[in-house]
């Protein structure tokens, strides 16, 4: 699906300006079209909702009567959006501003641009756009659905028919709150700076969801000489990712491409870590006791086992505001020492014996031996967390 919005984030449409209609640039756009002004009968038979269109204003000093009927006739059409090309000292009637606001229509005004540049630029991303919603159909066959090796190979080179035999991978989480309308706007950015280059490349971009999956290939002699988060860093930098705005995952590990599915879940966990623990970047081998915290919550029956576990913890605290999963955090942070705790929580050593003492019976673990256990699933709590955050 592609919006008024998004149009208006592509590089030409930067100096664009909004006459009317900000609370409807979320229309939806399916067609690009200019409109004539050549014959006086202008047929608007299938302009309709999805339709953006361009117009210039130029021929309402010869026939305003027609031009401002066509915008008219437009608006109540009902199409997604209208630009149109005027002098920075024209105007736009009153009438159709309020038409537009009565029909829900957006108007956009602009005065540099080429008309037919402007169409290029977005047929251009809506078609790249369509390709990379492929491309991440693809990667979900691949992290979600049983392939055997060569069938996982295979879809890979459907991705990018240039990738070597060997690969990393890594996971981009953008730090600020995302969604698809901005991670669509980092892959348009990205089209911007892939379509200077020429050359074919061993590395793909992928959509995920709101993140960004980055896979490099290599042969494996080649691959030796190569630092490995350098070469990532160079790759995004090349391409107009700022790093800083991400927090990043990989795994380092050369692996088969057969074994994409392993390098990119690795990824994903050194990603969500990196997250959680507030660092700019981190490696998979890394990650310590959450890389088997994040693979226990892939299985369907141990993440519901998890979460109730949590959930009992967590309704004993709204119910007696105890504070015990606060406590059990610190606790973990601080290796089980008592004292440590007390100090990190302001309670009284007692306090924390009780509150922990009470997290055992609560789980039913035994004192001596659940100790491992409330470690692993404190992890599995901030991963959960994040997530749903």
């Amino acid at each position: 699906m592609y919006t008024v919005n998004e149009i208006m984030n592509l590089s030409l449409f930067k100096k664009f300006k909004i006459l009317t209609g900000k609370e409807y640039l979320t229309n939806t756009v399916t067609t690009t079209v200019i409109l004539e002004f050549e014959s006086s009968r202008i047929n608007y038979a299938g302009y309709c909702y999805g339709y953006f269109v361009l117009i210039s204003y130029f021929f309402a000093s010869i026939s305003p009567e027609l031009v401002n009927g066509s915008i008219k006739n437009l608006i109540q059409k009902r199409v997604s959006g209208i630009a149109i090309k005027l002098l920075p000292d024209e105007h736009i009637p009153l009438d159709i501003i309020q038409c537009a606001e009565e029909y829900h229509v957006p108007i956009l005004t602009f005065y540099d641009e080429f008309m037919e540049d402007l169409i290029i630029n977005i047929n251009e991303s809506m078609k790249t756009r369509a390709q990379y919603i492929i491309h991440e159909e693809k990667l979900n066959m691949i992290l979600n659905e049983k392939k055997d090796k060569d069938e996982v190979s295979r879809i890979a080179r459907e991705i990018n028919p240039d990738f070597k035999n060997k690969i990393i991978s890594a996971v981009l989480i953008p730090k600020k709150e995302s969604s698809n309308l901005k991670v669509h706007t980092f892959f348009d950015s990205l089209m911007y700076h892939r379509s200077k280059v020429t050359s074919t490349t061993p590395w793909s971009f992928i959509k995920s969801d709101h993140n960004i999956v980055l896979i490099c290939s290599f042969y494996e002699d080649e691959a030796k000489s190569i630092f490995k988060f350098r070469y990532i860093q160079d790759i995004l930098m090349q391409n107009g990712f700022t790093t800083e705005d991400f927090f990043i995952g990989y795994d380092e590990e050369l692996m088969s491409l057969h074994d994409l599915r392993k390098s990119i879940k690795n990824a994903y966990a050194a990603a969500e870590v990196a997250k959680i623990k507030k660092s700019d970047s981190l490696s998979y081998k890394f990650i310590g006791v959450y890389k088997y915290a994040y693979n226990l919550l892939l299985d369907d029956i141990m993440y519901s086992e998890i979460k109730n576990r949590i959930n009992i913890l967590q309704n004993y605290d709204k119910k007696h505001d105890a504070n015990l999963i606060k406590t059990l955090n610190s606790f973990v942070k601080n290796n089980g020492d008592y004292s440590a705790t007390s100090e990190d929580c302001y309670q009284h050593t007692n306090t924390i014996r009780y509150r922990i003492k009470k997290i055992f019976e609560l789980l039913d673990l035994d004192e001596n031996e659940g100790s491992e256990e409330i470690r692993l699933l404190i992890r599995c709590y901030h991963l959960l967390k994040d997530r749903q955050a």
